[in-house]
């Protein structure tokens, strides 16, 4: 019974190339934003702010769909169908061994103008001519062997002897010659991972040659020393995910948030996902969960994976869950799901997450600052209440539940540091109107009203902000709750100190 049921998995576990695909889950539909319920006729309250025009935003094709992903039939068999301990054993994570893609004559090399630059983990074959650049690239690569063992739960000392070969090319002529570009290979945009190799097609940018030579390098260890590689998204993403790196004194950081586009020529998938957003294309992590594996033929879809599988790595309500998945990526099939499940109650509030990060994002986004700070709403308790808020954090509730068609009046105090480039930055509620971001004073108060309760469905309100400043009136239409934050890049909020004391009173009909 074990060698059928090992049959019919076999396609499911061990697909070539990059790894298999999950089907997709149903189309999403139009979210319905809440509209504003009419005021009275008197007295007519003021209208919050209009939303900041730098950036637009069609929010009818954003992708807010915080739904699960479409069951891909992997228990067709039966709930049962892993309940033995021998299947179970054979699905486990472990060290496999790779088929052996070339066998290399030191005499075709040297014919074709190959030389081979070797480290403890890798053996790299180039036409390159020397360089330091070129020339380090094995101590790059040995240097993201400890981080994978790390994060993948694999003993560096147990596997201490894994070693891959990497080939890197000017041009394939030459290494099809010396017969180390075997002819099976398909085509590939950068690079290829298969069996005990990598082929990587030379870079204009140093940093993008190590960055796909990390990425490659990590299909190959996790598809030898794991055994598997999970769905498309997961394997590709997490691939992006490592190859974005620091490398700084022979000292390597993987899974880093570039920060800056100068630090990271060639990478480029931060302005996909920018270009998407403003173009109304953004993907939700359920249709990025249904990535296939043949869309990998352009730049797109590395950008979303790379999004999606940094952003679980990094939220706290998500990291644990996500990690814990590197125990599951031999079995594909419903794997996605697998995960879903594990997120569970927590997933209408990541996908708000995801939505605000994916219309921010940018170089150097801080994803702990950035992660929005709930509180249980409560309603207001007499006729004003006074809340703080952190200067160095992204959306913070009030924790004020505002009753629907009732008038309110924000105002707000404080002074709190907004930079400090050797000279503090002070601002006040209205914020410092020597530098703007996203069409507003650096520093000003900006806030946004949230329908109480809130389970996804439709574009959270905290994509868009509304002046607040010193003060502003609002009037929700549905029992709603205020956000704030100060109005700053993403980035910049590390060296932010100070509060805001904001009170909300409610005035009389």
């Amino acid at each position: 019974m074990d060698r059928i049921v090992l049959g019919i998995l076999v396609c499911m576990l061990f697909l070539p190339g990059c790894g298999g695909s999950e089907p997709k889950p149903p189309p999403e539909t139009s979210p319905n934003p809440v509209a504003p319920a009419p005021a009275p006729s008197q007295p007519k309250p003021p209208a919050q702010t209009k939303p900041t025009p730098s950036k637009s935003i069609r929010t009818a094709s954003m992708g807010a769909d915080p739904s699960k992903p479409k069951s891909d039939g992997s228990n067709a068999l039966g709930e049962g169908f892993m309940s033995t301990d021998a299947l179970r054993n054979r699905l486990k994570v472990g060290r496999i061994e790779p088929q052996i893609e070339f066998e290399v004559d030191p005499a075709q090399l040297e014919a074709n103008g190959i030389r081979s630059l070797e480290g403890k983990h890798v053996i790299l074959y180039t036409d390159l001519a020397e360089s330091p650049e070129i020339e380090e690239l094995p101590a790059v690569f040995d240097a993201a062997y400890p981080q994978w063992c790390e994060y993948f739960r694999v003993d560096p000392a147990a596997n201490a002897d894994w070693k891959i070969k990497a080939v890197l090319m000017s041009s394939k002529e030459p290494f099809r010659r010396a017969g180390i570009f075997p002819d099976s290979l398909p085509e590939f945009l950068h690079g290829y991972y298969r069996g005990d190799a990598v082929w990587l097609l030379d870079q204009p940018s140093d940093y993008y040659r190590r960055h796909l030579l990390i990425h490659e390098g990590t299909h190959a260890f996790m598809n030898i020393l794991l055994g598997g590689a999970g769905p498309p998204w997961y394997m590709e993403g997490m691939a992006e995910h490592f190859g974005t790196h620091r490398w700084e004194n022979g000292q390597l950081e993987t899974r880093v948030m570039p920060a800056s586009k100068e630090a990271t020529p060639m990478w480029g998938r931060l302005k996909v996902i920018q270009d998407e957003v403003k173009a109304g294309n953004a993907l939700s992590l359920s249709r990025i969960m249904a990535t296939p594996q043949d869309s990998f033929l352009q730049n797109r879809p590395y950008a979303w994976c790379w999004g999606a599988c940094a952003f679980l790595d990094n939220h706290t309500l998500s990291k644990e869950a996500f990690r814990d998945m590197v125990a599951e990526v031999k079995l594909t099939g419903g794997f996605s799901e697998r995960l879903w499940d594990k997120l569970g109650d927590v997933m209408p509030k990541l996908a708000e997450s995801w939505e605000v990060f994916v219309t921010n994002a940018e170089y150097g986004y801080d994803w702990q600052r950035n992660e929005i700070e709930y509180r249980d709403p409560q309603p207001l308790t007499g006729d004003s209440a006074v809340v703080e808020i952190q200067a160095n954090q992204g959306w913070q509730s009030t924790g004020i539940l505002l009753e629907a068609n009732q008038q309110y009046q924000v105002q707000a105090v404080g002074q709190y540091e907004i930079r400090n480039d050797g000279t503090p930055w002070i601002s006040e509620p209205n914020g410092v109107t020597i530098h703007y971001w996203q069409g507003r004073p650096m520093g000003q108060l900006v806030g946004s009203l949230r329908p109480e309760p809130w389970n996804g469905g439709a574009i959270t309100p905290l994509v868009k902000t509304n002046e607040v400043g010193l003060g502003t009136t609002l009037y929700p239409g549905t029992p709603s709750v205020l956000f704030l934050k100060v109005n700053e890049s993403p980035a910049e909020l590390s060296d932010n100190q100070g509060t805001i004391q904001v009170q909300i009173k409610r005035l009389a009909p």
